[in-house]
C-alpha cells in the first residue's frame, strides 16, 4: 500500500475553531421519547431506532450541480419494480460510473463529469433508491439499505458495454463492496472517496444522538442482523474477501472528516494489496468531491491504468483521448506537491 498526503488549495494550515454541536428542539424531543420508551419497552425502542437508521434524508441538488445533470442525457432504470434516475454523458471511450453516498445524490459528483468526459470516457451517474430523483426503494417511504444501492449499481452497470472504473463516495463504497460480495464483476479500477467502511462503528454515535440506551442498541443490532441475513461485519469493507482485491484501488480521505474517521480509510487501504491511500487536509467529508487537486489525482489514476494496460479487442481508450490522459498524469506528477511513504 502507498500512503500519500495531498496538499490541496484549501488553507489546511489554518486550524478550524471547534463549534459546539447544536441540538434542535425536535432532536431533544426525540431523545426524551427514546429514553422513556427504552426504559419501559426496549424492543419497541429498537424498532424505532431501526426505522430511523434506515430512513435516508432527501437532498436537492444545488444550481451548479443541477446544471451539470441537465447537460447529460436522462435515463431511467427499473430496480425491484421502482424507478432509478440516471444520467449519461456519452463518448466513444469506456464508462466511468459515479456513485454517491447515504443521503446524497448524483449531482454531488458533478465536478468529475467534465474532466472525465474530456479525457474520452463515457460517464454515468445515478440516484440510489429513495435518494434524489429516484423513487422509493422496495421498503417504501424513505427506508432503504445499502443492498438496494448495490442492486441499483449492478442494474446500471449491466447496461454498459465496457466499464473502465468507478468512483464511489462514502456509503457508496459500502454498497460497492456488497455488490462485489454478491458476485458483481466490478471494473478493474476503483476509487473510494471518504469511504464509510465500517457501518457498525457508527451505531454508538447514532444511539447517543437519539437517546437509545445499551439494551435498545443490543436489540437493534441483533434485529438488523436477522433482517439483513448477515452479521454487521459483512458490511465492513476491510473484511471483503481477498479474491476481489486484485483490482486497483485509490482511497482518498480527509484528516478533518467529521462524519467518517480517517482510520476507516486506512483500514481499507491496509487490507488491499494494491491500494493507494491519499490523505488530504481541510476538506472534510464532501468538499473532497469538488477539490481540483483531488479530481486531478483521480484522473491521473485512470490515466495511468489506461496508458499502461492494453485491453482485449484493441486500445483501452480511443486514440484522441490518450494525449489528454497522458497530460493529466504528467501534470499531476509535476505540479502537485505531495509526500509519499511506502508501507
Amino acid at each position: 500500500m502507498d500512503s500519500m498526503t495531498l496538499q490541496t488549495s484549501s488553507s489546511a494550515s489554518t486550524p478550524r475553531a471547534a463549534t459546539p454541536t447544536r441540538i434542535s428542539p425536535g432532536q431533544r424531543l426525540l431523545q426524551a421519547g427514546m429514553r422513556l420508551l427504552g426504559s419501559i419497552h426496549p424492543s419497541s425502542a429498537a424498532t424505532l431506532m431501526k426505522r430511523l437508521w434506515f430512513s435516508a434524508p432527501r437532498s436537492t441538488p444545488r444550481a451548479t450541480e443541477q446544471a451539470v445533470l441537465d447537460s447529460g442525457t436522462r435515463l431511467s432504470f427499473d430496480v425491484h419494480g421502482r424507478k432509478v434516475a440516471a444520467w449519461v454523458w456519452d463518448n466513444q471511450g469506456p464508462t466511468i460510473l459515479l456513485l454517491h453516498g447515504w443521503g446524497g445524490y448524483a449531482g454531488q459528483l458533478h465536478a468529475f463529469v467534465e474532466p472525465l468526459h474530456a479525457a474520452g470516457f463515457r460517464v454515468v451517474a445515478f440516484d440510489a433508491p429513495a435518494h434524489g430523483a429516484s423513487a422509493a426503494s422496495r421498503h417504501g417511504g424513505r427506508r432503504v439499505t445499502f443492498f438496494e444501492f448495490a442492486d441499483a449499481l449492478e442494474t446500471v452497470a449491466a447496461a454498459e458495454t465496457s466499464v473502465a472504473g468507478i468512483i464511489a463516495h462514502s456509503g457508496g463504497c459500502t454498497a460497492l463492496s456488497l455488490a462485489l460480495r454478491a458476485g458483481w464483476n466490478a471494473p478493474e479500477n476503483i476509487v473510494f472517496v471518504a469511504p464509510f467502511a465500517q457501518p457498525s462503528a457508527a451505531i454508538g454515535g447514532f444511539a447517543r444522538a437519539i437517546g437509545a440506551n445499551q439494551r435498545v442498541v443490543a436489540a437493534f443490532s441483533a434485529d438488523v442482523e436477522r433482517w439483513l441475513g448477515h452479521p454487521w461485519s459483512y458490511l465492513d469493507i476491510a473484511t471483503l474477501e481477498d479474491i476481489h482485491k486484485w483490482r486497483r484501488l485509490l482511497v482518498i480521505h480527509d484528516e478533518e472528516d467529521r462524519e467518517v474517521p480517517l482510520s476507516q480509510a486506512r483500514a481499507v487501504a491496509a487490507s488491499w494489496p494494491s491500494a493507494q491511500l491519499i490523505e488530504t487536509q481541510g476538506l472534510g467529508h464532501r468538499r473532497l468531491l469538488r477539490e481540483p487537486a483531488v479530481i486531478e489525482r483521480v484522473l491521473a489514476f485512470f490515466a495511468k491504468s489506461a496508458l499502461a494496460t492494453p485491453r482485449l479487442g484493441g486500445d483501452y481508450l480511443p486514440r484522441d483521448s490518450r494525449a489528454t490522459l497522458d497530460a493529466a498524469y504528467e501534470g499531476f506528477v509535476s505540479r502537485t506537491p505531495i509526500t509519499c511513504a511506502h508501507r
